[in-house]
């Protein structure tokens, strides 16, 4: 799969109106799933992120991703490959994580990092039912961590036109 044009991408990200904060996010990523390759491209062009690690089952299989995303959009610091998810809720230099994981098992891995003290962007669906995203939803909350979907059109100005 590759990415977007990058000069493309880049004439459109000069083209938003700067209103993020100018500390940078520190991301990391549950899932070596390609769906993340947009937010790879996001994050590299958000001007005030950067992805630290990727996390999959497997080491291997995360850096191949890291390696192949890199050769598209690179990092001024590659992201580090970790083996498994519980590992990178656990690191210090994480700030928010980014979790594409199946659908049947985004709403444990949200509610755990939320209490890692992660803010957290899930692809959608959220989860399988109402119930599930409110319970993701309360442990956010609780830990004071900040939650979006995946779901960018309807924070979009766009959405008013339609």
């Amino acid at each position: 799969m590759s990415l977007p044009n990058g000069s493309v991408a880049k004439k459109v990200a000069a083209d938003l109106p700067i209103i993020m904060s100018e500390k940078k996010c520190r991301w990391g990523f549950l899932s070596s799933a390609w769906i993340g390759i947009k937010n790879w491209q996001s994050v590299a062009l958000s001007g005030n992120g950067e992805i630290v690690a990727v996390a999959s089952r497997d080491q291997v299989k995360a850096q191949a991703w890291i390696d192949e995303c890199s050769g598209q959009v690179p990092f001024p610091s590659k992201p580090e490959a970790v083996e498994g998810y519980d590992t990178l809720l656990a690191r210090d230099d994480i700030d928010a994580v980014y979790i594409p994981l199946p659908t049947g098992v985004r709403a444990d891995w949200v509610i755990k990092a939320a209490r890692a003290g992660k803010h957290v962007l899930c692809e959608k669906p959220c989860g399988i039912d109402v119930a599930e995203l409110e319970a993701q939803l309360a442990a956010c909350n609780e830990a004071d961590v900040q939650f979006m979907d995946g779901v960018m059109f309807m924070h979009s100005k766009r959405l008013d036109a339609l």
